[in-house]
């Protein structure tokens, strides 16, 4: 530790290294959720169900927030699992080739491809904590089924994504996690028919609609554990000012010293 102003600072080098660790999870949050695996990534990459960080745990949408490790578990962990499964169940009936089996889970379910990119990142002078934005474009396939038949939901995503970052036990985990969507079109048809067409007669010639974002496919009441974000970031329309938000991180010693990305009261 190096004092600056009185205060023990963690050296360059040691900065340094934080960064990278927490521009590693973010890029294994990305993979995570690219194959499917929320629930694996929780208990990988988030904070410890069971440690000191567990209730103030976060993962918001411009529509929703979920509160306490427990609730993201359930939410964007369980139910994701149970989709998979329900998913592969309805394929194999589709397409006898396909086995319910467990190492085929993600099959006829959704394949949502993000990136990291342009980040931001600052971490804490007392290398207890650490805040990063990411511009995160990608990729939403959403498999749907009619009659038989197996179609697709797809879209691009222009996004970002900004987190508060904690050191458990040595660890750098995710603490609060919060999305803000610009722009989420459909894909051109061309970009999809060669997907269609590899299905043949098992294809769903309907049109291909955008799929919309996981977390806003929600309808109706919140669930237990899920709250109103304090502010909800709208989408790109020619009326839309400027907006720099995800607030960008700024630097800072200890935690209670900045502002919180978890978006909640």
């Amino acid at each position: 530790m190096q004092t600056t102003q009185s205060r023990l600072t963690i050296p360059a080098g040691e900065r340094a290294l934080a960064m990278w660790e927490v521009q590693n999870l973010m890029s294994r949050h990305e993979y995570y959720h690219a194959a499917g695996m929320n629930l694996e990534e929780v208990d990988a990459l988030w904070v410890a169900r069971h440690g000191p960080n567990a209730a103030t745990a976060t993962f918001a949408s411009p529509l929703w927030v979920m509160n306490g490790i427990e609730t993201i578990r359930r939410a964007y962990g369980e139910e994701n699992q149970r989709n998979r499964e329900k998913a592969l169940k309805t394929l194999a009936g589709i397409d006898l080739k396909i086995k319910d089996v467990p190492e085929n889970y993600g099959a006829g379910h959704e394949w949502a491809m993000h990136t990291s990119t342009t980040p931001v990142i600052e971490v804490a002078g007392d290398g207890e904590t650490a805040k990063g934005v990411w511009y995160s474009p990608g990729l939403g396939l959403e498999t749907k089924f009619n009659g038989g038949k197996i179609g697709l939901n797809a879209s691009m995503f222009w996004e970002k994504y900004a987190g508060d970052f904690i050191n458990e036990d040595g660890v750098w985990r995710i603490w609060h996690l919060q999305m803000a969507y610009d722009l989420v079109p459909g894909l051109p048809q061309e970009m999809v028919d060669p997907i269609m067409l590899a299905l043949g007669d098992m294809a769903d010639t309907g049109p291909v609609e955008a799929a919309r974002e996981a977390g806003e496919r929600m309808s109706g009441a919140l669930p237990p554990g899920f709250s109103q974000p304090v502010y909800s970031y709208p989408v790109y329309s020619p009326q839309r000012p400027g907006i720099m938000y995800p607030r960008l991180p700024e630097p800072y010693y200890t935690f209670s010293e900045t502002f919180s990305y978890c978006n909640s009261k």
